[in-house]
């Protein structure tokens, strides 16, 4: 199957399972309450409670591979901005790519956009396990959450992240770190609600939205003739920028490093 079938694939795979998911909840908004239960009774059984500092330890290693994977991709432009013949070890759209879709997947569209605007309370603050708020369905943003709220799961998103840089291992290798991926992305969405931070349909549509930001980005990178980025095209941009950066920051700063009580000698 080539690249375009799979992309293809992948993007009627995506837009399914999101229908799917948001018929069957709305339909049985108490379906999100029965999955929150199970794990809310799961979280209290003395077994599980003594993996808590182990959920702890693990979420905080989350943010961790993020920032390693994005330094990386980061620190590959930079390279080409003021050494673009030294060679680097990810290609320039490739970094592009990582940059793009996580700033627009889990960063705006799911931290800023969804959790900011759309009021769900979380699990632990509905009355049904304790909590003061309402239960709200996926469908409704009025709830009492006044930020950080419960849909979408940010974490999951970031985990789900995480196939972005997979889709760019080598053909070898592909399938082994995207199902890494999965593993990872489904053991983060299950710690979330073990912890009582989101209910099921947060999860899958974290899932789902951050998978089509990649898929878009993707496309607009690698894919489509009409915006593909070719990478010699690239590196001479940034090659440009570079030096057009260090036109106006170095005289600058040999002026500010020049002593004005000096005489200039004569010629």
């Amino acid at each position: 199957m080539g690249v375009l079938s799979v992309a293809r694939t992948s993007f009627i795979i995506l837009v399914f399972l999101g229908v799917l998911t948001g018929v069957i909840f709305a339909v049985d908004p108490s379906l999100d309450l029965q999955v929150a239960s199970f794990f809310h009774d799961l979280a209290a059984q003395p077994g599980v409670r003594r993996l808590d500092q182990v959920i702890d330890a693990v979420r905080q290693v989350g943010p961790l591979v993020i920032v390693a994977v994005i330094v990386a991709a980061i620190a590959a432009l930079v390279a080409k901005i003021f050494w673009p013949l030294r060679p680097t070890l990810i290609s320039t759209r490739a970094a592009l790519f990582l940059i793009v879709s996580l700033a627009l997947g889990p960063g705006l569209l799911v931290n800023v956009v969804l959790k900011e605007g759309w009021a769900r309370p979380r699990p632990g603050m509905v009355t049904e396990f304790g909590g003061d708020y309402a239960f709200m369905p996926w469908w409704d943003p009025r709830g009492a959450c006044d930020s950080n709220c419960s849909f979408v799961s940010g974490e999951t998103s970031s985990a789900v992240w995480m196939t972005a840089p997979a889709m760019l291992a080598p053909p070898p290798w592909r399938y082994v770190a995207l199902g890494a991926a999965g593993v990872y992305s489904i053991a983060f969405a299950s710690m979330r609600m073990l912890t009582g931070g989101h209910f099921l349909s947060d999860v899958i549509f974290a899932a789902i939205f951050t998978g089509l930001v990649i898929w878009t980005v993707h496309g607009f990178v690698f894919r489509w003739p009409a915006t593909r980025l070719e990478e010699d095209a690239l590196n001479a941009r940034l090659g440009k920028l570079g030096r057009n950066v260090t036109r106006i920051f170095v005289p600058l700063a040999q002026s500010r490093g020049a002593r004005p009580d000096k005489q200039t000698p004569p010629v």
